[in-house]
């Protein structure tokens, strides 16, 4: 039993420090945008295609099987969805509303995908939500119409495109968690993730062509990069695959939510982002919902 709960809290633990660590990326972003002239259109195809290539890496060195997902026409379809909607989608809406508003408010929308599910199951497939899942639809919007008017309901607090970019945060990362499901199933979730970071990289310079933004890459451009490569993306990626190993994915997830805490606390002492109570409180709403709806249907 001893050993049982020693396991536990050791995936307990590597979720909490994924989730830190991933709270990193978005200061050390906004730390570019705000101080270096960096734009999203830059640093996301940048940071995508990276990324991919050390996580594919990384897989390959583990012995992991990469290229037999393309090798299914139907997988590999997949796999490019997943690139384009879910991941290229997600990280481009996120970087733009860090560039729009702040990291940890940021940060933040990501967590209204599970009330965005719901509703989405709701509308669509005409399941309806229970008790639990509509307490959570309610603290989610609740939450970050706080966040949005810091309780001054007849203003915006942010712009509006910073809204919309949040929305559609929350959006993409419904499709970042839905489209590789079928997928990790059959193959390494290292190798979806880090072919579906290099799909999306692609699709998102040949957009942008951040070759043809200037950018003036000194030391500090060079050291914050090197830190959302690593510190934010590879080794949150492997923390969080081992706590799921240990604990489950409804643990895993909960501890990992320190993520916007630790990006609103990062951003607040190194860059000097102020944030209001309201605001505190509106992330503790969106943030609620990860517990409310990990309580068993008998306690409720």
């Amino acid at each position: 039993m001893t050993q049982v709960k020693s396991v536990k809290l050791k995936g307990c633990l590597y979720a909490f420090l994924a989730g830190a660590l991933w709270g990193v990326t978005s200061p050390a972003a906004q730390y570019l945008f705000e101080r270096k002239n960096i734009v999203s259109e830059w640093l996301v195809p940048f940071r995508l295609i990276s990324a991919g290539l050390l996580l594919l890496i990384y897989a390959g060195i583990r012995g992991q099987d990469i290229t037999s997902i393309w090798k299914e026409k139907k997988d590999a379809c997949r796999l490019v969805l997943f690139g384009i909607l879910g991941m290229m989608g997600m990280q481009f809406t996120f970087f733009s509303a860090v560039q729009e508003m702040d990291a940890g408010t940021a940060t933040i929308f990501q967590y209204l995908n599970p009330a965005m599910l719901i509703l989405f199951f709701a509308v669509v497939h005409k399941i309806m939500p229970g008790r639990k899942e509509i307490l959570a639809v309610m603290a989610a919007v609740s939450g970050i119409a706080i966040v949005a008017t810091h309780g001054n309901f007849s203003t915006l607090s942010i712009s509006p495109k910073g809204f919309v970019l949040g929305m559609l945060v929350a959006v993409t990362t419904c499709f970042y968690g839905v489209l590789p499901a079928p997928l990790v199933k059959r193959y390494s979730a290292e190798a979806v993730s880090a072919w579906g970071m290099i799909a999306g990289g692609l699709v998102l310079m040949a957009v942008t062509r951040p070759w043809r933004i200037p950018v003036v890459i000194d030391l500090q451009v060079a050291a914050a990069f090197f830190m959302i490569i690593t510190v934010g993306t590879i080794l949150p990626f492997c923390f969080y695959l081992s706590s799921v190993k240990y604990t489950g994915s409804v643990y895993a997830g909960l501890f990992s939510s320190v993520e916007p805490v630790a990006a609103t606390v990062v951003a607040a002492v190194c860059l000097g982002t102020r944030f209001m109570k309201m605001d505190i409180l509106g992330f503790a709403l969106v943030l609620s919902t990860l517990f409310i709806l990990a309580i068993p249907e008998k306690v409720r």
